[in-house]
């Protein structure tokens, strides 16, 4: 389940209706109703599926007011309420009545929570409450969270460069590293999800507001973000709607910044959507149903149960997308044979026994691993670490005018890369050891202690409830994908 609308959830809300909801009318891949942009599947507002809500709906005894919507995934709709006991603004998941009964999250948050408090204990959002609501589509589980301004994702996708600063990028490394410690510390992997995507990617980890809007009222919020948007939900047969979805569906706003607009100081980020995290120890699983652009080799070629080392290899492609424009595999059309292509390209031929199971090989390589398959539409140019990093990382940022990285810190994180990236999962770099790396100790940590060191010092010059938002960040309603200069 993803948390805030995302690339990744674009591409999977079509492909999530395997949790037993109730049919649709119409065959497969086709839908009732008409197309509306940047909104949940509305097939899946049926028996099972989502629990309609609108702008204004009051939840559990009344005390969370629907405010705004932030975002949707395949298992749930996540909506900006008003803490009505508390005074504050929450993120509220209405998750699917079919995934409701089975979802971890809530008992992980909670879990989590209480454990020993450690440096990487903090990107996890708390638990601030959790509840059931009985509706047309059945029960559902609502879980309630601090409220965040964006993803990893929509903000480097509103980006004039789709790149964030240097040393904001590394910030963020070194918060998400820390965090995957804490929850590999915690006998806890952060899987895989049922969208069909690994759940540690730029869609799940989100921006804090870098100030308070609890002040706000509603319609002051408005007036800083623009009111929600809706569109009328319409049958394509011009039949009246069934029971069981909304007349009008709301558009996620927009309450972000541009990534490369990101400073030090208000780069604090959430790692989100522990839906699909799971103890290895207690619940093995041999399967991943992740993007293949991000999906270990071992889900393809092993039938050993995915463990730490899976969400390694996840956390080194998330990693390397963070810090430069691209992914450090990018193949156009991701199918796994191209994906494992890209593999062998970078580190070389995969362990004896997978690469024979290989069967689309030749396409792509003799058997001594060089480039130059039978299959002749294919590169036969192999791209290396050096040309991924090239066009990837250094050439954007020298366009855009920020700063390059440097020899000493390009080796050091190419190192701390692959060593993240053995195809064998035993012979991959622990948590602990990312987190001790030379990279971490040169340049991810210091980025984030200089984080760290002005957020304090912001926060002792004006107390939270006072701070004003930054008024770069009121751009309206414009999601990511309004964004000029976007790529």
């Amino acid at each position: 389940m993803s948390t805030y609308t995302s690339k990744a959830d674009e591409m999977s809300h079509d492909t999530n209706r395997s949790s037993g909801s109730g049919p649709s009318t119409t065959g497969p891949g086709k839908t009732q109703y008409s197309f509306i942009e940047f909104i949940e599947d509305l097939d899946n507002y049926c028996p099972g599926g989502y629990h309609p809500l609108t702008i204004g709906d009051a939840l559990n005894g009344g005390r969370y007011q629907l405010v705004d919507k932030l975002g949707y995934g395949g298992y749930s709709t996540i909506w900006l309420a008003r803490d009505l006991r508390m005074d504050r603004y929450v993120a509220l998941k209405a998750i699917t009545a079919d995934a409701s009964s089975s979802t971890p999250e809530a008992s992980l948050m909670h879990y989590l929570g209480n454990s020993p408090s450690t440096p990487g204990r903090g990107i996890i959002p708390p638990l601030l409450d959790e509840f059931w609501v009985t509706g047309s589509n059945g029960k559902h589980k609502c879980i309630v969270t601090p409220p965040a301004q964006m993803s990893l994702s929509d903000a480097k996708e509103a980006s004039t460069c789709c790149l964030f600063p240097p040393k904001v990028a590394q910030s963020i490394i070194a918060q998400l590293i820390r965090g995957v410690a804490f929850l590999h510390s915690n006998d806890i992997v952060h899987g895989a999800d049922l969208d069909f995507f690994q759940d540690l990617h730029l869609g799940n980890i989100l921006v804090q507001f870098p100030e308070s809007i609890d002040r706000y009222s509603t319609s002051e919020l408005y007036e800083k973000f623009g009111e929600p948007e809706s569109e009328a939900v319409v049958r394509l047969d011009g039949m009246p709607l069934p029971n069981g979805i909304p007349e009008h569906v709301f558009i996620p706003g927009w309450f972000g910044v541009r990534g490369n607009e990101i400073t030090l100081g208000k780069d604090r980020i959430f790692l989100s959507d522990l839906g699909e995290s799971f103890n290895p120890y207690k619940t093995p699983r041999s399967f991943s149903r992740t993007l293949p652009l991000l999906q270990p080799p071992e889900a393809r070629f092993s039938d050993e149960p995915l463990s730490f080392p899976s969400d390694i290899w996840t956390l080194a492609c998330t990693i390397f997308e963070i810090f430069g424009q691209r992914p450090l595999f990018d193949a156009f059309w991701a199918t796994a044979d191209r994906v494992t292509a890209e593999h062998v390209e970078l580190l070389g031929m995969l362990p004896t026994e997978w690469w024979k199971n290989w069967d689309k090989r030749s396409e792509w390589f003799n058997e001594e691993g060089e480039v130059g398959g039978a299959a002749r539409s294919h590169d036969t140019v192999r791209k290396t670490w050096n040309m991924r990093f090239g066009y990837s990382i250094q050439k954007p940022r020298a366009e855009a005018g920020m700063e390059v990285v440097t020899e000493s810190e390009s080796r050091e994180f190419e190192a701390m890369i692959r060593s993240m990236l053995t195809f064998r999962p035993g012979d991959r770099a622990t948590a602990q050891q990312v987190l001790h790396s030379e990279w971490m100790k040169g340049w991810g940590q210091p980025a984030l202690e200089e984080s760290e060191s002005i957020l304090h010092t912001a926060a002792k010059a004006a107390p939270a409830a006072e701070a004003p938002l930054d008024e770069d960040a009121c751009s309206g309603r414009a999601g990511p994908e309004a964004k000029s200069g976007s790529t």
